[in-house]
C-alpha cells in the first residue's frame, strides 16, 4: 500500500486487494487518502478472516435493500413504487451515516432515523414556502417497512437482534368512515343520470368493491348461475393484495341489474362501462358523482370509495358478523373492519334500553 502526492496536489492512495487486484484512488487531502488507506486495510483483513472461517460473513445493506425491494415486486405498481421509494429513503440515511453492512445498524441509528422523520422540511415540492412535518400516518408507514426489512435479515441470520424494537409508531386518531345514510341514497339516486353510470354507482354499493375492481371487471369474471362476483387479477389489472382476490355473492337487485344490462346494454367485456361500452374512468366518475350528490342536496362529502364504506357500515347496522364483512371486503385482517363497528354504537340505544329494569330498588 502507498500514498502519493501528485502533480495536482491530490492524494493517490495505491493498493492491492486479497485476490492481488490492483485498486487506485484519489483524493483532495491526505486525511481522506489515509482514512481510505485504514478502512481498506480493516476491510481486507476481515474478508481473510472469513474466508479462513475465522469470522462470520457481513452482509452488504445495499444488497439487503435489492432483496427486499424483490419481495414487493407483486404487489400493484402504485404500492411497488411506493416501497422502493421508502427503501430507498432508507438506503440513502444509512449511506449518510457511512453504514455498510446490515448488522452495524444499531439502536442509536434506528433512534437518529426516527428523529430524522419527525423533523419539519422544507416543502418537498417547492410549490409554497411552508414548513411542512410528516404526518403521524407517514411517519407509521416508514416505521413499518423499516422493522419489516430488519425483521427479513434477523430471520435470514443476517443479525442476531432487530435494531427497531425500541421504535413505536405515532398514535393516529381513527376517524369514523363516512357512509352514505339511506336517506341520502334514496335523494342520490333519485337524481337524473344515465343507465350505463347509475349501473356503476348501484354496483359499488351492492359489492363494496374498490373502484378499480369494478372497473376492471369483465364477464368471464360473473356467474350468473352462481350469482358470484369474482374478484380476481388479470393481465391488465392486478388486485390491491392476494387477499383482496375474493368471491362476492349478489344480491338479487344486482342479479336483475346485470341480466338487464346483458340484454339491453351496449356490447362490452365490462359488466360496467360507459354509455359506449368503454372501461370507466375514475376521475370522470368521480366528477359525475360530486354533481349527482349536489344536485341531491347530500351536504356530506361525495365521493366514489365513500360507496364501499356504506355497503361496509350497513351491513355492520344490520347484525352481519365482522369476519364475514372482512371476507366481503377482502381485507387483509379483520383490524381493518374493525373501522366499520365504530359506527354501530349510535344504533345501540334500543339494546342497551333492554337493561333498564336491571335493579329493582333504585
Amino acid at each position: 500500500m502507498s500514498i502519493k502526492q501528485k502533480s495536482n496536489g491530490k492524494y493517490e492512495v495505491d493498493v492491492r486487494d486479497e485476490f492481488g487486484k490492483r485498486i487506485q484512488r484519489t483524493f483532495k487531502t491526505k486525511t481522506e487518502a489515509r482514512a481510505y488507506e485504514a478502512n481498506f486495510s480493516t476491510l481486507k483483513y476481515e474478508k481473510q478472516l472469513i474466508k479462513n472461517k475465522l469470522k462470520e460473513g457481513r452482509y452488504l445493506l445495499e444488497t439487503a435493500f435489492l432483496d427486499y425491494k424483490l419481495t414487493k415486486q407483486d404487489l400493484r405498481p402504485g404500492s411497488v413504487r411506493r416501497y422502493n421509494y421508502i427503501i430507498t429513503q432508507i438506503s440513502l440515511f444509512t449511506k449518510a451515516l457511512g453504514l455498510l453492512y446490515v448488522d452495524e445498524f444499531t439502536p442509536d441509528h434506528a433512534s437518529m432515523f426516527y428523529a430524522e422523520l419527525l423533523k419539519e422540511k422544507p416543502d418537498p415540492k417547492k410549490s409554497t414556502n411552508r414548513i411542512l412535518r410528516a404526518k403521524p400516518k407517514t411517519v407509521n408507514f416508514f416505521i413499518a417497512v423499516a422493522k419489516a426489512f430488519f425483521q427479513q435479515e434477523l430471520m435470514k441470520g443476517h443479525i442476531k437482534k432487530s435494531p427497531m424494537l425500541h421504535i413505536r409508531c405515532m398514535r393516529v386518531e381513527k376517524k369514523k368512515p363516512e357512509y352514505f345514510t339511506e336517506d341520502e341514497l334514496n335523494a342520490f339516486f333519485a337524481q337524473e343520470m344515465s343507465v350505463a353510470y347509475r349501473n356503476a354507482f348501484l354496483g359499488l354499493l351492492y359489492t363494496g368493491m374498490r373502484f378499480g375492481e369494478l372497473a376492471n371487471l369483465v364477464w368471464e369474471n360473473v356467474d350468473m348461475h352462481k350469482k358470484l362476483i369474482y374478484v380476481r387479477s388479470t393481465e391488465n389489472f392486478k388486485a390491491k393484495t392476494y387477499n383482496s382476490e375474493r368471491a362476492i355473492p349478489m344480491m338479487t337487485a344486482l342479479c336483475e341489474l346485470l341480466e338487464k344490462r346483458k340484454l339491453n346494454g351496449p356490447v362490452s367485456q365490462y359488466p360496467f362501462c360507459t354509455e359506449n361500452g368503454l372501461m370507466l374512468r375514475e376521475r370522470t366518475m368521480l366528477n359525475k358523482c360530486k354533481d349527482i350528490a349536489s344536485r341531491a342536496g347530500i351536504e356530506s362529502r361525495a365521493f366514489l370509495h365513500k360507496f364501499r364504506h356504506t355497503f361496509a357500515t350497513h351491513l355492520i347496522l344490520k347484525g352481519v358478523p365482522i369476519q364475514n364483512i372482512k371476507e366481503l371486503l377482502g381485507h387483509h385482517s379483520v383490524v381493518q373492519t374493525e373501522i366499520y363497528a365504530h359506527n354501530k354504537a349510535d344504533h345501540l340505544h334500543f339494546q342497551v334500553a333492554l337493561i333498564n329494569n336491571l335493579l329493582l330498588n333504585k
